[in-house]
């Protein structure tokens, strides 16, 4: 399949295998549409344009899944991470945005071009991710998503450990007393018979 965005304010999905058969059209846009982008699993699709909006669609129900007030200015560009939970935008407005897709709300707005933001694509892991602008530079980011999925992880490893430690204290704790009692009594028995 392929995907096209276009002045007509459509967003279009096309069956090129016999031919260029259109399979699906979303005219929810406002404004020329700018860029259009396959989901990683090819679920769904996201479109942006001049009018300031980005848009999630799902391919197979036809259905809008979600719409994002996403600039001040036309959005240029926008591009998913490999995971496909996160989408990173560029706009007229100079801004980039990175977009929580589980959440449905926008992560962070970065600050370092001057004049438009034109293109934006994370690295294969999403570790980083590169932008570009009318201002000819080239900026590379460090995302922190794997840096915050890391710190999660050796929280929870952190928690079981602990709760597996008190576990084994508790059951150390309670095997001599109950054993020593059990002995003390014998050995009173046993010294007074001797004594008899």
């Amino acid at each position: 399949m392929v995907a096209s965005g276009s002045d007509d304010r459509t967003v279009r999905i096309w069956d090129v295998t016999h031919g260029s058969k259109q399979i699906q059209k979303f005219t929810d846009h406002t404004g020329m549409v700018n860029c259009v982008k396959f989901h990683p699993d090819s679920t769904c699709i996201a479109s942006c344009g001049t009018d300031k909006k980005i848009k999630i669609f799902d391919c197979r129900s036809q259905r809008l899944l979600q719409h994002y007030d996403a600039h001040d200015d036309a959005v240029n560009s926008i591009a998913f991470n490999q995971a496909g939970t996160h989408l990173i935008s560029t706009s007229n407005d100079g801004t980039v945005k990175i977009w929580d897709l589980k959440k449905g709300c926008i992560l962070y707005t970065l600050y370092g071009h001057e004049g438009a933001t034109t293109a934006a694509s994370f690295s294969p892991m999403g570790d980083y991710f590169v932008t570009g602008g009318n201002d000819s530079v080239v900026l590379a980011w460090q995302s922190n998503m794997n840096r915050v999925r890391q710190e999660d992880i050796q929280e929870i490893q952190a928690k079981i450990e602990t709760e597996l430690f008190v576990t084994q204290k508790e059951k150390v704790d309670k095997l001599p007393s109950s054993r020593g009692t059990k002995m003390g009594k014998q050995n009173k028995e046993n010294k007074s018979r001797l004594a008899n």
